[in-house]
């Protein structure tokens, strides 16, 4: 059996070799050291973990202080929301953000909180002037500031948002800000303190990391309060012992974005381009959802009459989506899509390529033959 060729990138990239190696040594037996604890094996394991700590703050521009470590992404969306907004304060958020952010609404509104989401223009990207429309709307209704949450970089369409001027009108408003940089962590230059952000969150396996770690960085003076009882790791912002080997592959991750992250997007939009030539050269029909100025290795595509869904059922030696990851398994279009104005026809016929650190140009080239030949021979 082959291995098929890795296009979903988007919904989890591999392990890189370096980060196993940093974490290998923290699953012997000698690393017995719970990060609480107060004695060597316990110190040694505290100082990884705040090393690791160090490297995820590098990477976002935000002071080690400020992040909490979480299981991931989705985690650290739902302490922003529901930690970061305040009883009774409105909470706005784009049409295009992720379901781990979309998901806390229904919770937020049974709190008594007013939540908007906010549409966004037919590129995906949310207009600095609806946002500040609406908190002209949300301003007026007490308690507690608002909190806007806007993603980096769409996880679908690979969109960029105009965070700079997103979190200057919250700020000219008064209300806090949120960012899922889940998709734009490992493409460099993102700086939470640079651009004004209250929150952010990340996840590992998103940026070569392990699955099942991530982090929140909260700005001093965000208040952020924990959404559950426990132990008082973390400032009691987020209890529970922290998994040490799993710190350490996330802040190994981080370092490595920091260090590769303009020589991978280079190449990896390089990719992405070449990718887009190849399937709108052979099918002109195709129509290109991803913006070129977006996520280096996201295109997504649109095929009219198509059934991604089948189409993908018949390529077993390829592995990309129809869509997000996280809602590849459900009958529904995507909320993204529909947002941007797509119809629900055209969401069914759109394909998600993922291209990553490790995507190699014979793969690309392989990738578009079968399609091309799958869509051609239908």
């Amino acid at each position: 059996m082959t291995t098929p060729i890795y296009l979903d990138h988007l919904a989890s990239t591999p392990l890189d070799p370096l980060v196993l190696d940093a974490m290998l040594p923290w699953f012997s037996p000698a690393a017995v050291g719970n990060p609480q604890a107060a004695h060597r094996p316990g110190w040694r394991a505290a100082d990884a973990v705040e090393a690791a700590r160090a490297e995820v703050a590098a990477l976002i521009g935000a002071p080690p202080g400020a992040v909490l470590f979480t299981s991931g992404a989705t985690e650290a969306n739902t302490l922003a929301l529901l930690g970061g907004t305040a009883p009774g304060a409105a909470c706005l958020v784009s049409a295009v953000e992720h379901a781990s952010v979309l998901g806390c609404l229904p919770e937020l509104r049974r709190r008594g909180c007013p939540v908007t989401i906010l549409p966004v223009e037919s590129d995906g990207r949310l207009a600095p002037a609806t946002l500040e429309t609406a908190l002209e709307t949300a301003q007026h209704r007490p308690p507690g500031p608002a909190l806007v949450s806007v993603m980096a970089a769409n996880n679908e369409v690979g969109t960029l948002q105009p965070l700079a001027e997103l979190a200057a009108v919250a700020r000219a408003r008064g209300a806090l800000i949120h960012s899922d940089a889940t998709q734009a962590a490992g493409g460099g230059g993102l700086s939470m303190d640079g651009l004004g952000l209250d929150f952010l969150s990340l996840s590992g396996h998103k940026l070569g990391g392990p699955m099942g770690i991530g982090a929140l960085a909260a700005r001093d003076g965000a208040a952020l309060r924990p959404p559950s009882a426990g132990g008082g790791q973390q400032r009691g912002l987020r209890p529970g012992t922290l998994p040490t080997a799993l710190c350490v592959g996330l802040g190994a991750a981080c370092r490595l974005a920091r260090d590769r992250a303009a020589e991978d997007s280079r190449r990896i939009a390089g990719l992405r381009e070449r990718l887009w030539f190849l399937l709108s050269a052979a099918l002109p029909r195709l129509r290109r959802n991803s913006p070129p100025d977006g996520l280096p290795g996201c295109l997504s595509v649109t095929l009219p009459g198509l059934d991604a869904a089948d189409l993908l059922l018949g390529l077993p030696d390829l592995a990309l989506s129809t869509g997000s990851a996280c809602h590849s398994d459900a009958a529904e279009p995507s909320h993204v899509l529909l947002a941007m104005g797509r119809s629900v026809e055209e969401a069914h016929a759109t394909l998600r390529f993922g291209l990553g650190r490790t995507t190699m140009a014979e793969e690309v080239e392989r990738a578009a033959g079968l399609l091309i030949a799958a869509i051609l021979a239908d």
